[in-house]
């Protein structure tokens, strides 16, 4: 940092220091997957009143659970994911060879606004592959083995805190070794399985197979591009979605890509366009921060003082738009969550009290009332999930998806099944078909017979057997008929 000036420093803390009150502030965590990580930290950390379900690492919950177990909250994951973002930033810094154009891109980039308060291993995973980038490039300047193998460690680490690292750093592979010799792409596929260690000892430990979590995602995401998931969720896939993801990437991007410019980065520039395909497959502003660092650190050098000046004001201006939602959280509840949902739900934005502050409440009230009480949850099948996201107390055994109470009830095992099938176009005498199947745990250990209450976010339960007896400001519960 001593090419910055003092004043430089005071404003770049200054502008960490709004960061860091606004995520604590706020109400807002994020959205995607939130859920997925948080509570497997609470699991580990003894708090969660559940049974826990995620389709994505273990590891970066498990990290985390000893700061849960501490604080009972959330904050650390908050204060983690905003010193992962920060060092993002002075990596940046670094990497552009301390080039204060990339710092202050970097700092008032409004992915790094967007991705400040949420709950996510994607800051840390996107930290590493920045560094892996870098290594890889250094690699492919020197042929130094130790710079391959620290790309290679980097992306195996990215890969078990975060899934989706692993479609990246393919691309980076394919981008960076497909002109080297054949061994170097081997060395590089043993470096990745050593970073990834960390997850397959944590997966073997907890489900007595080191592949668990990873096959579980990658079947996952093969199961939402072929057939919407295995609920029929259906894909992100829209063209507005893909204006929002843009709006985010520096405007003067195409620099890089000019006839010019392109062979003089010809790698680099080959893995963004890679990775920017992949991102429009299923278009999400967050996964932007991947690819954003790589992209300030190649575009500074090409910006002059006019440039420079339009994409920082650019930057500014989109970055208090992404941030006013996230100032609305700290008091009041809205359909505007993030810059997403701001744009999406425009002019219509409604302000309201915070449900979860309510739903809590009833719950605090419901644990007292009817203590040391396992309550069925519904209506929706993962409505569970977020009550045991929401509740701290200890006076709830447990909180049973809705649709688990019914396999019981119809003494059936399979949650879900989806299959992918050929369908011959001439007399064949075959066809062919992938089949991959969800059912309830072998460990399940819930007592489900002694189960005598229920509760659901409806005055209706779309349960039979229970009757409606109270209802909460938000929640209301019923008693199982005898």
């Amino acid at each position: 940092m001593k090419k910055l000036s003092r004043n430089e420093k005071y404003l770049i803390s200054a502008v960490f220091l709004f960061m860091i009150i606004l995520t604590l502030l706020t109400q807002f965590e994020g959205t995607t997957d939130i859920k997925d990580y948080a509570n497997v930290a609470k699991f580990f950390s003894g708090d969660l009143s559940s049974k826990i379900r995620t389709s994505h690492s273990y590891l970066f919950g498990f990290l985390h659970s000893p700061f849960i177990f501490l604080t009972k909250n959330f904050i650390s994951l908050k204060l983690t994911s905003l010193i992962f973002l920060f060092l993002i930033v002075l990596s940046v810094y670094y990497i552009s060879g301390k080039d204060k154009k990339a710092l202050w891109l970097m700092l008032l980039s409004p992915i790094v606004w967007y991705m400040a308060p949420w709950i996510s291993p994607i800051q840390l995973s996107s930290l590493l592959f920045l560094w892996a980038f870098y290594f890889i490039k250094e690699f492919d300047k020197n042929d130094k083995i130790s710079n391959l193998f620290y790309s290679g460690i980097l992306i195996g680490l990215g890969w078990a805190l975060w899934g989706s690292i692993l479609f990246f750093g393919i691309l980076l592979g394919i981008s960076f070794l497909y002109n080297k010799k054949i061994y170097h792409s081997i060395y590089f596929l043993i470096f990745v399985f050593i970073g990834l260690l960390p997850r397959m000892i944590l997966d073997q430990f907890l489900f007595g197979f080191p592949l668990y979590t990873i096959i579980r995602h990658i079947i996952a995401v093969i199961s939402f591009s072929l057939l919407g998931g295995f609920y029929n969720q259906g894909s992100d896939f829209a063209l507005v979605n893909i204006i929002l993801m843009i709006i985010f990437i520096p405007v003067y991007s195409y620099i890089l890509f000019t006839k010019k410019n392109f062979k003089k980065n010809i790698k680099t520039n080959i893995f963004i366009i890679l990775s920017f395909l992949l991102i429009i497959a299923n278009p999400q502003i967050r996964l932007t921060l991947i690819i954003i660092p790589i992209l300030i650190t190649s575009l500074t050098k090409y910006l002059d003082k006019k440039k420079f000046a339009f994409q920082i004001a650019l930057f500014l201006i989109i970055s208090l738009f992404v941030i006013n939602p996230y100032l609305i959280q700290i008091k009041y509840e809205t359909n505007a969550t993030d810059f997403g949902s701001l744009i999406q739900n425009f002019p219509n934005i409604q302000i309201n009290e915070f449900t979860n502050k309510i739903i809590l409440q009833d719950l605090n009230e419901i644990s007292t009332k009817y203590p040391n009480q396992t309550f069925v949850v519904g209506n929706t099948r993962d409505e569970y999930a977020n009550l045991a996201f929401l509740y701290w107390g200890g006076k709830i055994n447990e909180f049973v998806s809705i649709q688990d109470y019914q396999l019981y009830l119809n003494n059936e095992i399979t949650l879900q099944e989806q299959s992918f099938c050929t369908n011959s176009k001439i007399s064949n005498r075959r066809d062919f078909c992938f089949s991959a199947l969800l059912r309830k745990s072998f460990n399940d250990k819930t007592n489900y017979s002694s189960i005598r209450y229920a509760i659901s976010s409806e005055e209706i339960l779309n349960l039979e057997g229970f009757e409606f007896i109270e209802k909460y400001q938000h929640l209301s519960l019923f008693k199982k008929l005898n």
